[in-house]
């Protein structure tokens, strides 16, 4: 009897042994950081050129294939040189956002192998910012991308304007393997956020301007280590 007790307590110990090993070697919680260019669809991309900026996650994993993604990624967006400014002679400008979504991750292929392909997709918030740096016109001035649609003393269209608003994205990437516990990632996601909508506007004079909304998508393109 002991003899037997002695035996099955040293096959629980082994198998405890065995489950905290495996539990030391299945890492749950990975870090992103990565980073690349951002393309503009749509009227935005009218407005803006292509822009860039960093992005970092955190990302836990439910089980091998599935996972939930924290991520807070920035981009910046330089004036389009071909963008169209009536009533303007001179007119500079800039786009940024701050974008923080949750994601669900699910794996197309064994986690563990060298090579994972991968989708993701989520809702999430975004910070969209317009600053408006040089204004030379008559101050009558209606785009919803510039977040401006009246008539203003000029001084009062300079500054920086913008809200937070809802969006979604959704997308893939593949990532390879090159230590245990770390991988390079390609990634791209398509981003659609919906924006406040500006009313049109009679001038005194009768001059009706035409409002519109600021509806965006985005395209980035992004490159990281996940470890």
């Amino acid at each position: 009897m002991r003899k037997t007790s002695i035996a099955v307590l040293s096959a629980a110990i082994l198998a405890l042994t065995a489950a905290t090993g495996s539990a030391q070697d299945e890492k749950r919680i990975h870090v992103n950081l990565g980073g690349g260019p951002t393309f503009n669809l749509g009227n935005i991309g009218d407005h803006f050129s292509t822009g860039w900026g960093p992005a970092v996650g955190v990302t836990y994993d439910v089980n091998p294939r599935i996972g939930v993604q924290a991520e807070y990624a920035y981009r910046y967006f330089r004036l389009n040189d071909s963008a169209l400014f009536p009533g303007a002679t001179a007119f500079g400008a800039n786009h940024q956002t701050h974008q923080i979504a949750i994601d669900v991750v699910a794996n197309l292929t064994d986690p563990s192998s060298h090579l994972r392909g991968y989708v993701i997709a989520g809702p999430g918030m975004y910070y969209r910012k317009v600053d408006i740096t040089q204004y030379v016109g008559n101050g009558i001035i209606c785009d919803p991308y510039w977040y401006v649609c009246g008539s203003y003393p000029v001084e009062a269209v300079l500054g920086s304007r913008g809200g937070w608003d809802f969006g979604i994205n959704i997308g893939g990437g593949v990532a390879f393997k090159f230590e245990d516990n770390a991988e390079f990632f390609i990634e791209s996601r398509y981003h659609y956020v919906w924006g406040p909508e500006f009313a049109s506007t009679t001038l005194p004079g009768g001059q009706v301007l035409p409002g519109g909304k600021t509806n965006g998508q985005y395209w980035p393109l992004t490159f990281g280590i996940r470890f």
